[in-house]
């Protein structure tokens, strides 16, 4: 019995399943073949967007990139002649400034001066033997002439004799003794030319030995004017290695000079910086061809914030520095050259501009920002920062339509970028969409609203 009702109970649930797979393919048969309603058409989708016009830009580019301040030049004066310090300057200290031509450090001057001395009166010696010398070769001279006069008698004298011997008026010892004598004139002339050119190269001997002298004296009057060592720059004092009393040798540096009167700022650059500075028209136009590692001399600012104050300095970026790109950074080093650091102007929050007579100066480390204008070839326009979508893309209004257009963005600021324009690309005088954009797409249509 109870085997038969669990047998009625398995048929039972066998036909409710197959009833309800049954219902549930009736019920798609049905609805798919029922009638739907023809739908309406949905509205067109048109977009409300808002528009600004591109706006053509003339005025060049202008970067900024950081930098540090470094000096110009730095200098180590040393000592160029041995001695005691007699006398240092109390502005030869670190941190103290000195000027130009300014005594700092006096050295003991007597042994130059008994040196000097010596050579003066050995200076005086030579003179006088030079002027005795004169005397002598003058007094040569006359002696030459009385010579040359004897010799001219003595030959009309043998000239005579012979001719009485020619006619047997005289005997031949006559002839003999006036030819004795002649002979004897000669050799006495002769004589005297030989002291007159020994005269002569004695007095040149005696002109070298003042010249010599001389020369002795300009080196003792050198070495005299190094016992007082000045400064060459005008600068501040970043090494002091000297105090008063102590012994100098010949080399030993005495202190390290910074130059103030001009200072320097390196910075790096990226390589499109770089290519807008190669193609910019403010650099400077030299006939000659500049090389491959020279940079036209471009204008820039320097500036430097305190508080709600800004401190601006003129200055020029000049240089490679070094003429590689940085293996680590890929940027290229430059060097930009402030002429005047002390000529600053203070701009303040408020826009007010004014020059500065005493104000702290550029100082070696500062962290400064340096602005670069410059004028690249390529034409450029200005749009709105809302303007660019993501990707570089911005989004032209033309015929009531969207038009994609890609773009090249050269830089841009809180409030507008500078793109590249040209042929396939943004124009001036375009529309394009400032408003956002859901999932625009190439032809959807658009109505400006203002």
């Amino acid at each position: 019995m109870s085997k038969f009702t669990g047998i009625l109970k398995l048929v039972l649930k066998s036909l409710i399943s197959l009833c309800l797979v049954g219902g549930g393919i009736a019920t798609v048969i049905f609805l798919g073949k029922a009638k739907t309603e023809s739908d309406q058409p949905p509205p067109e989708d048109i977009r409300l967007v808002e528009t600004q016009t591109v706006q053509p830009h003339d005025s060049g580019i202008t970067f900024q990139v950081d930098g540090v301040v470094v000096p110009y030049r730095e200098i180590q004066l040393a000592a160029e002649v041995a001695g005691r310090v007699i006398e240092k300057s109390d502005k030869l200290r670190i941190g103290r400034t000195v000027s130009a031509k300014e005594p700092i450090v006096l050295i003991d001057r007597r042994d130059y001066d008994l040196e000097l001395e010596r050579l003066q009166e050995d200076l005086e010696q030579a003179e006088d033997n030079i002027a005795e010398m004169d005397v002598q070769i003058a007094a040569a001279e006359g002696q030459i002439e009385l010579a040359s006069e004897n010799l001219v008698i003595q030959t009309r004298s043998t000239d005579r004799i012979r001719s009485l011997v020619s006619r047997n008026a005289t005997t031949e010892s006559s002839l003999d003794d006036a030819l004795r004598a002649e002979l004897t004139a000669k050799t006495t002339l002769q004589s005297q030319r030989d002291q007159f050119a020994l005269l002569k190269a004695t007095k040149t001997r005696l002109e070298n030995v003042r010249d010599r002298t001389k020369a002795e004296i300009s080196a003792a009057q050198l070495q005299l004017s190094r016992t007082t060592i000045a400064s060459p720059i005008d600068g501040v004092v970043v090494e002091d290695n000297v105090e008063q009393d102590s012994y100098l040798q010949k080399g030993t540096v005495i202190c390290s000079i910074r130059d103030t009167s001009k200072l320097e700022i390196k910075c790096s650059l990226q390589a499109h910086q770089m290519k807008w500075l190669w193609e910019s028209s403010t650099g400077s136009t030299e006939a000659k061809k500049r090389g491959a590692y020279e940079l036209p001399e471009t204008p820039v600012t320097v500036s430097y914030r305190i508080g709600n104050e800004t401190y601006l300095w003129d200055g020029k970026l000049t240089r490679y520095d070094g003429g590689q790109i940085d293996q680590q950074t890929r940027m290229i080093p430059c060097r930009v050259q402030v002429e005047n650091p002390l000529h600053v102007q203070r701009v303040t929050d408020d826009g007010d501009v004014d020059t500065l007579a005493e104000v702290p100066t550029l100082m070696v480390g500062m962290y400064v920002h340096v602005d670069v204008h410059v004028n690249p070839r390529s034409p450029l326009v200005s749009v709105p920062v809302p303007a660019v979508y993501p990707g570089n893309r911005l989004w032209v209004v033309k015929d009531g339509k969207l038009q994609r257009r890609e773009i090249s963005v050269a830089v841009s600021s809180d409030d507008d970028a500078l793109v590249y324009a040209g042929e396939g690309k943004i124009q001036p005088g375009e529309q394009v969409v400032v408003s956002p954009l859901s999932a625009p797409f190439d032809g959807a249509k658009v109505e400006v609203v203002q």
